[in-house]
């Protein structure tokens, strides 16, 4: 039985904090593997070039049941499934800490990609339901900033903790920090009964679901969201995912120095989080997405063919990351507002998009590297990825809906996005 709601003025704060820490956590995961894939290789006695498949198993999993948890949590609550999310993400690291072999290590990425199916939805989803629309682009961005921030603090120190230890002290790390944010959610957040209680809950749970995930894709505009999500992870991911190989192979990289230069791309990505989300209020997300989507393929295309000028590399490295963190919350923005009254099933869906193309883009340049194609090819096919949203955005509208009291006057309603 759903406990009441309580005072919204109450949530918000609180509600920021927990998606900050959550992204944080997810963002840590998602990226410590980056650096250790070297190291994870040689010890499974795996060729490096296919370390990429760690991703892509994580990748795999969320894409399939981020939707069904995004229904879930529309149904029955959003901190039970996000609860239940930590405990599986606590879980899987500890797990991956303890694999000797590459199969089974693939595996235990793969059920942390099916925790982190659970936590990101939920938590964008409380976002959108605790912000106004006018205000949500800022607020995204502090969110997708808090997830960026782990390239920043957590990234670096992890490949140092393995540096100095070994690779599977980071995942033991990320799994400490799991727990953490699991005792912060009992602390701070309420349970919160769902705004539409399930209809028919008599019937098959399962077949509900569905449901809710085919209505929330008859909105064409969502369906261009979805598939500019989708190709903007593929344009970050393709090349992102095995920068430390670049980097190894290229300039002699270690764990600690890759970690290094993802913590410098990591800190453009923060401020443009940060700044992206705030002009993208004032401006509109999709005029803010163009440019990004613009930059980011320069930058993922020039990066491997600058030649071995590391001052150089360096720079565009950090150049292309900002331009995905300015762009990332005008996404996530418009996504919240499409389908506003399933909006935990469109947010999954659009996570879904996101980590589709991750597993795409990982699968396929893991694929390309093990036939010796160069870095420069997936750095193109990365650009063109990011040239690609552009088209579809152009159908994209949105018309503002006011079920979220603003806690300032509202600014006009944005009809284009």
């Amino acid at each position: 039985m759903p406990t009441p709601e309580p005072t919204r003025s109450a949530l918000p704060g609180r509600v920021l904090a927990i998606a900050v820490c959550s992204a944080f956590l997810v963002g840590l995961d998602s990226m410590i593997t980056v650096p250790l894939i070297p190291e994870i290789a040689s010890d499974t006695h795996t060729a490096a070039r296919s370390g990429g498949l760690l991703v892509s198993a994580y990748a795999l999993l969320f894409a399939v049941v981020a939707p069904l948890c995004g229904a879930m949590s529309d149904r029955i609550g959003r901190r039970r499934i996000l609860c239940t999310g930590l405990v599986l993400f606590a879980v899987a690291n500890v797990l991956t800490s303890l694999g000797s072999d590459f199969t089974f290590v693939l595996a235990t990425r793969a059920l942390a990609g099916l925790g982190s199916s659970m936590i990101m939805p939920s938590v964008y989803a409380l976002i959108a339901e605790n912000f106004p629309f006018e205000r949500r682009g800022k607020v995204m961005g502090i969110v997708v900033a808090g997830l960026l921030s782990s390239t920043v603090l957590g990234v670096p120190l992890g490949s140092y903790l393995a540096y100095l230890l070994d690779w599977r002290a980071a995942f033991v790390a990320v799994a400490v920090v799991a727990a953490a944010v699991y005792v912060t959610v009992l602390a701070l957040l309420p349970a919160v009964a769902p705004k539409a209680p399930a209809q028919g809950g008599s019937g098959n749970p399962v077949a509900a679901y569905l449901g809710m995930i085919r209505r929330a894709v008859t909105t064409p505009a969502l369906l261009c969201v979805l598939g500019s999500t989708l190709l903007w992870s593929a344009a970050l991911y393709g090349m992102f995912s095995n920068i430390g190989i670049f980097f190894a192979e290229r300039f002699g990289f270690n764990e600690a120095q890759t970690g290094f230069a993802i913590m410098g791309s990591g800190a453009g990505s923060m401020a443009g989080a940060l700044l992206g989300g705030r002009i993208a209020d004032r401006l509109g997300k999709r005029r803010v997405l163009v440019v990004a989507a613009l930059v980011a393929a320069g930058g993922v295309s020039a990066v491997p063919l600058i030649g071995h000028h590391l001052a150089v590399v360096l720079v565009v490295f950090i150049t292309w990351g900002t331009a995905v963190g300015v762009g990332q919350p005008a996404l996530n923005a418009l996504v919240s507002e499409l389908r506003p009254e399933m909006r935990g099933t469109a947010l999954a869906l659009n996570g879904s998009a996101q980590y589709t193309g991750m597993m795409l883009a990982t699968s396929l340049a893991a694929a390309l590297l093990d036939n010796s194609v160069s870095f420069g090819v997936i750095g193109v096919i990365c650009g063109v990825c990011a040239l690609a949203v552009l088209p579809l955005l152009v159908g994209v509208r949105v018309t503002v809906s006011h079920d979220v009291p603003a806690a300032e006057p509202a600014a006009p309603k944005e009809k284009t996005a």
